[in-house]
């Protein structure tokens, strides 16, 4: 089944734009090359669900580059980056991606998947909680991992001091102390409604 990346330059960049993000034909070039790389794969490893092949850039690119305009600073640390997202979209769009994985086939998927496609990114092979420790200010973003809860809980072992979280969630009230609903996932471009969270942690 073929994946739904757009057959232009010019609309990509009209449903980035949608999302306030600019991006160039070189992210064009190796957004194309990394899904079909990734469907490729999955039917092998089983990296995302069969129904999901067909809406890899609507579903999950896109909903990758819509937390761009909520990040500050070029350090990302990603958890739970399973099959590239929203990881590798990041690191697409200029940032210094450190993606976090403790399935040790994911990682090696998204080592290989880097070095084919010319993505610029770092792959740890642990749970988040054994990853760190982070440097103060650190930046994490994750994405279809845990309630904003419960990745809180899991972060702060490996945060040295104040850090801040970027999430999606599904409804408003998905959210937890110290959190904001920062942004509307718009449709279209997007397939599916959602949010942004954002989470900042004052440190001790």
């Amino acid at each position: 089944m073929k994946h739904d990346f757009p057959q232009s330059f010019s609309r990509a960049f009209d449903e980035c734009l949608m999302l306030g993000v600019e991006v160039t034909e070189d992210f064009y070039g190796k957004a194309e090359m990394f899904l079909g790389f990734l469907a490729k794969s999955t039917a092998v490893m089983n990296l995302v669900g069969p129904g999901e092949i067909a809406r890899l850039w609507t579903r999950h690119a896109l909903e990758s580059v819509a937390f761009v305009p909520y990040l500050d600073g070029k350090e990302v640390i990603d958890i739970g980056t399973g099959a590239g997202f929203p990881g590798m979209m990041l690191a697409l769009c200029g940032f210094n991606v450190t993606m976090v994985e403790s399935r040790g086939k994911r990682c090696a998927f998204l080592e290989t998947a880097a070095r084919e496609c010319g993505i610029s990114c770092k792959v740890v092979n642990k749970r988040i909680e054994d990853a760190g420790p982070f440097p103060e200010g650190a930046q994490f973003t994750s994405r279809a991992v845990k309630g904003p809860a419960e990745m809180v809980k899991m972060i702060i072992p490996a945060a040295s001091e104040s850090f801040s979280l970027i999430t999606r969630v599904s409804e408003t009230s998905q959210t937890c102390p110290g959190a904001v609903i920062s942004g509307i996932l718009p449709v279209p471009p997007l397939d599916r409604d959602g949010f942004i969270l954002q989470y900042r942690h004052p440190g001790k």
